[in-house]
């Protein structure tokens, strides 16, 4: 049709090409932005929403990833109180502090974070810093800033369960090998021979291997989530039945081959709380003098009743009248002999009351688990002995 315009091959091409073009662009602009906010979007899809983002954005590289990968954490679980916005550090110190409060958990990351600069100049990292979190307090840290001490120079020390960081120059100038040192520097009363100079609590109740005496303690509070009854006879006048699971099939298994050859164990005593125990503390001193009653019954917090891993056996032939103990017993004879099988020892052996602190009891056992048992009667040892070559597997903390 005439006059109508039509555009040249040339300028459809070049029409085509602007519109690639302008395509591109749009498209290097879409991805550029995608990749600006490549950790932003990640954060959105994990579920922070935009203001936690951007105290996320604000951190290194590193904090940042841990964000990225780990649980969502929720900020304003901490934001009631005043702090400096390290959360994944808050929730990871508090897994292994749950008996402490928000404040004290602040106080504590905050505190560290102040002074990392210092920290690293001494050789801990950042990860270095976070495992050490699990069992060095808030003072030992200052201590080791006060002190200058260089993570290279401590840590041997620091890895042996109970290291007191006030006692490493002990350590290092007793020139024994880091757990000879913590024991016998900070703990030589583990040995009752020796002077009690110091109280410590049981930060974990519950591993089997516990030494709990004068000077070892459960906070009274302390109570076994996994108590049961005991499936064996009770003695008349024992209201304390109960034990830990492990502990209570273990001593049913006992009691089970015990009495296949015509051995009759009856449970004493089994699990006490704090306030049983205090009672029956309280009790002793009203009958008996100051030392006496001490060298009889353990202190509130310091006896194995408490734990539910301390049992106190009789037979049937002493409620019988046939006997007068059970140390005069034929059933004692065997759980002698066959305890350690099923994980229990001899608590208070009487060649051993100086080390223990304990008088004999040949009627109170110690459920510490098979292989344990196993090689402190193979040993002739007593837990004592157990704890001064292998040392603690379990937290403590200087009471206050």
């Amino acid at each position: 049709m005439k006059g109508l315009y039509k555009p040249s091959y040339l300028q459809k091409k070049a029409y085509d090409f602007k519109k690639v073009f302008i395509g591109i662009f749009i498209l290097c602009i879409i991805i550029f932005m995608v990749v600006m906010n490549w950790t932003r979007l990640n954060l959105l899809v994990k579920g922070y929403d935009f203001s936690s983002q951007n105290i996320i954005l604000s951190l290194s590289k590193d904090e940042r990833e841990d964000y990225l990968h780990g649980d969502v954490i929720d900020f304003s679980k901490w934001d009631h109180i005043q702090n400096q916005e390290h959360y994944y550090d808050y929730e990871l110190y508090q897994k292994s502090h749950q008996n402490e409060s928000i404040e004290e958990v602040i106080t504590y990351v905050d505190y560290l974070y102040k002074h990392q600069g210092q920290l690293e100049t001494l050789g801990y990292q950042r990860e270095d810093r976070r495992k050490l979190m699990i069992k060095l307090s808030l003072d030992d840290f200052k201590s080791i800033i006060d002190h200058q001490y260089f993570y290279q120079d401590i840590i041997q020390y620091i890895n042996v369960n109970g290291c007191v960081i006030d006692d490493i120059d002990q350590y290092i100038a007793s020139k024994k090998q880091p757990l000879d040192a913590v024991l016998s520097v900070s703990y030589p009363f583990i040995d009752s021979q020796n002077k009690i100079n110091r109280t410590y609590q049981i930060v974990q109740p519950d591993h089997y291997l516990v030494l709990i005496k004068k000077g070892f303690m459960i906070h009274e509070e302390d109570e076994p989530k996994d108590l049961v009854k005991v499936a064996i006879p009770n003695a008349p006048d024992n209201e304390s039945d109960l034990l830990r699971k492990d502990a209570a099939d273990a001593l049913k298994n006992m009691y089970d081959d015990a009495l296949k050859e015509d051995m009759h164990l009856v449970l004493n005593s089994g699990y006490r709380s704090y306030q049983q125990q205090k009672d029956i503390y309280d009790e002793y001193f009203r009958i008996y003098d100051e030392v006496t009653a001490s060298g009889l019954v353990a202190e509130p917090g310091v006896s194995e009743h408490q734990l539910g891993l301390g049992v106190d056996l009789t037979s049937q032939s002493v409620l019988d009248g046939e006997r007068m103990v059970f140390g005069d017993t034929k059933e004692y004879q065997w759980v002698k002999k066959n305890a350690h099988r099923y994980g229990f020892i001899l608590r208070y052996p009487p060649e051993r009351s100086k080390v223990t602190g304990t008088t004999n009891e040949p009627w109170h056992l110690r459920y510490v688990g098979k292989d344990a048992a196993k090689e402190i009667y193979e040993k002739d040892w007593v837990l004592e002995d157990y704890i001064l070559h292998y040392g603690f597997s379990y937290l403590l903390k200087e009471k206050e």
